[in-house]
C-alpha cells in the first residue's frame, strides 16, 4: 500500500470475471511500468468471479507489499455478485483516489502501459476524456465495431469513433458530470464518450494495437444467442440514451 501522504496521480480499473489465469501477466505488467515518480492505483475488480481469480489477486497484493518503494498500490475490490462489465467498471471509479481515474480490459488485450501514456497525455488538464484508438485490423471484431460506430454517430448526432477502444480516462473532479452510466454490456463505454462530447470536453486520443486473448473466451460472443443479444441490448441502447440525454436538456431549459 501506498502512504497516506502520497497523493495518487491516477487510478486504472481493471474489471475481472474469471481471470485467473491473467492475473500474474498483469502484475508482470505492472512491475515494468517506467512510473518515474508517478503514484498510481491498480484496482482489480473481482466481479463476481466464479474461478479462482481472488485467490491470485490476493496473492500478488501479498507480494507487492513486500516491496516498499514501490510507486504504486494494488487494491483488491471483491463483488459477491457480477454487476455486469459496466457495473464493476462503476465499482472501481467510485473507490478510485486518484486525481485521473479510468479503466481498461483485464484480458491483457490492452497493454498497461498504454493507459500510462494516456495519462501523461491529459495530466494537468480538466474536462478532458482520454481513450485509445485502435489502429489494427481485428477481422470480425473490427467490423462490428464500424456497424456500432455508424448507428451510433447517427443515432446519437456525435461522432463516435471506436466507441469502445480502452483504456479511458478522465478527471476525478468531472466525475459527477456522469450521472446515469449503464451497467450492462459495453453500453458505459458509448455512455461515457457521448457525454465527454455533448459537454465540449477536449478528447485526447493515442493509437493501440488490440490483441487476441491470451486466456479465456470473450463474455458476449461465446454463444449465438448470446452474441444477438448484445446487438439488439446495445442497439435499442442507443435510443434510450438520446431519449433521456434529449429529455435531461429539456428539462434543464425550462428550470
Amino acid at each position: 500500500m501506498l502512504s497516506n501522504k502520497v497523493s495518487i496521480n491516477f487510478s486504472l480499473v481493471l474489471p475481472c470475471y474469471n481471470e485467473e489465469q491473467n492475473i500474474d501477466s498483469l502484475f508482470k505488467e505492472i512491475q515494468k511500468l517506467d512510473l518515474n515518480n508517478i503514484f498510481c492505483e491498480f484496482i482489480f475488480v473481482n466481479n463476481g468471479s466464479e474461478d479462482k481469480t481472488e485467490l491470485k489477486i490476493d496473492n500478488i497484493i501479498k507480494v507487492s507489499n513486500q516491496n516498499s518503494n514501490k510507486q504504486y498500490s494494488i487494491v483488491k475490490l471483491n463483488l459477491d455478485k457480477n454487476l455486469g462489465y459496466g457495473g464493476g467498471i462503476l465499482a472501481g471509479l467510485k473507490y478510485a483516489k486518484g486525481q485521473y481515474i479510468g479503466w481498461c480490459h483485464a484480458d491483457l488485450q490492452t497493454p498497461l502501459e498504454d493507459f500510462l501514456k494516456l495519462y501523461v497525455l491529459v495530466n494537468g488538464k480538466s474536462k478532458v476524456f482520454g481513450k485509445g484508438y485502435r489502429i489494427n485490423n481485428r477481422g470480425f471484431d473490427s467490423l462490428i465495431s464500424k456497424i456500432h460506430e455508424k448507428f451510433a454517430s447517427i443515432i446519437l448526432g456525435a461522432d463516435m469513433k471506436e466507441v469502445n477502444a480502452q483504456p479511458k480516462i478522465i478527471n476525478k473532479n468531472d466525475f459527477l458530470i456522469f450521472t446515469n452510466p449503464p451497467k450492462k454490456w459495453t453500453t458505459i463505454d458509448t455512455y461515457f464518450y457521448f457525454m465527454a462530447l455533448k459537454n465540449n470536453f477536449t478528447i485526447k486520443t493515442i493509437n493501440v494495437t488490440f490483441k487476441p486473448r491470451i486466456y479465456g473466451h470473450s463474455k458476449w460472443k461465446n454463444n449465438k444467442y448470446t452474441f444477438l443479444k448484445y446487438l439488439i441490448l446495445n442497439f435499442l441502447y442507443l435510443f434510450k440514451l438520446k431519449l433521456s440525454y434529449e429529455k435531461n436538456n429539456s428539462t434543464k431549459s425550462n428550470s
